[in-house]
């Protein structure tokens, strides 16, 4: 029987929403009212599947998204999410047409990016999607033992009950996010159906989640989310905070959310597993060897619309760079700060894979490096033109998982 990729219907959700669990390992029942949530998170046309008859084999879906890029600019951009193959249906182009279905309507719509983050690091670079974001996993020993205030003056600590972070949460986030490049904008219902459900699915035998802000006079300027795992070793405390989120508006109000972090009593280790590269508390603090970091990919990029995408961020530096993206070669030029992007007449400087570009996008890793790993190649003085130019002062960091 020939395999049919279609969208689905809203009566066939839960299928779908089933399918795409067991694939990945995990069980409707853990999460019984997930099927709810794809509806309010996803447009019904943007969800598709591949039928064997009446059995779903694959799925790939489409969150639409609002990306900060460098220089605070957002770019619309296509999510693609909940992308499985059965394993009973591997190697025979599903995932390859599931993807293309997702890029063709993203085309359609003038989505000039789509992004991702990978189950597995090998699958998506052949799609031109290339690495634009990483992020730290962090666990402090001995956390009780950190100064993050280094004698400065903190803020204000206050605590939030649930009804509180709901309320002002989102507005610490959007002013926090503002320029930092790779986050994407929440919307209500991303808020409300991903940020603040407390399914037992989300905790994983670990507490509900804690909300603290930091306050400055009358202004929130951060927050910190975090989960409590209790335990006791030979009756000393050895008890595990693990934070899902420190968002903070500057330095001050940062260095005040990991001193609180730091010192609950009878949590003597901490974790992040999504911590941005550039957080400060390891310069902060007198013995950075207490800080175990563990680097790792977060958000894929492939760049649909070079002319597009080129022209709604900012560049660190004015220049002018002739870049050959496979089979098309594009000119940017960038005067005080106002860039536009066209077709090329003239020859290449650089050229680079589509997957490049997309790392090389966001500015979280320099041309020169990615020639090095022979991904671009142009002569020194036009990776030095754009390492200049895409250069962003403020690291990549997606703290969405989609």
């Amino acid at each position: 029987m020939a395999i049919e990729i279609r969208l689905i219907t809203d009566a066939e959700v839960p299928a779908y929403r089933e399918a795409m669990l067991t694939t990945f390992g995990d069980d409707v029942e853990s999460d019984p009212t997930g099927a709810d949530r794809i509806r309010a998170l996803c447009d019904p046309s943007r969800l598709w599947a591949a039928f064997d008859g009446a059995t779903i084999v694959g799925t790939a879906g489409t969150f639409d998204f609002d990306l900060v890029v460098p220089g605070g600019g957002r770019l619309a951009m296509a999510g693609l999410t909940m992308v499985m193959v059965r394993p009973s249906h591997r190697r025979r182009g599903l995932l390859r047409e599931l993807v293309r279905l997702h890029l063709d309507d993203a085309a359609r719509r003038g989505v000039a990016i789509s992004g991702l983050w990978a189950s597995e690091a090998s699958i998506y670079g052949r799609f031109g999607y290339g690495l634009a974001a990483e992020g730290d996993a962090l666990e402090i020993k001995r956390a009780g033992s950190i100064d993050a205030s280094r004698g400065r003056e903190l803020d204000a600590t206050e605590w939030l009950d649930e009804a509180r972070a709901r309320a002002v949460l989102p507005a610490i986030y959007e002013r926090a996010i503002a320029r930092r490049p790779g986050a994407l904008i929440r919307s209500e219902a991303w808020w409300r159906e991903r940020r603040f459900i407390e399914e037992p699915f989300m905790r994983g035998s670990a507490s509900r989640r804690r909300h603290v802000a930091a306050r400055r006079g009358s202004e929130l300027v951060g927050y910190l989310q975090y989960r409590q795992r209790p335990s006791f070793t030979d009756g000393l405390p050895s008890g595990r905070l693990d934070i899902v989120e420190l968002v903070a508006t500057d330095a001050r109000a940062e260095a005040t959310l990991w001193q609180l972090a730091c010192h609950v009593d009878l949590f003597p280790t901490v974790t992040w597993w999504n911590a941005p590269v550039d957080d400060a508390l390891v310069w902060s603090v007198a013995d950075a060897r207490r800080i175990a970091r563990r680097r790792t990919d977060t958000l894929w990029l492939r760049i649909a619309d070079v002319p597009a995408a080129l022209a709604a961020r900012t560049y660190a530096a004015d220049g002018a760079l002739c870049i050959a993206v496979e089979d098309a070669a594009f000119e940017l030029v960038v005067e005080r700060g106002a860039p536009h992007c066209a077709p090329a007449v003239r020859a290449p400087e650089l050229r680079m894979s589509r997957a490049a570009l997309g790392a090389l996008y966001l500015g979280g890793v320099p041309a020169s490096r990615l020639a090095r790993a022979d991904l671009v190649h142009g002569d020194a003085a036009a990776l030095a033109t754009a390492d200049r130019m895409f250069a962003s002062a403020i690291a990549p960091w997606c703290p969405e998982v989609f």
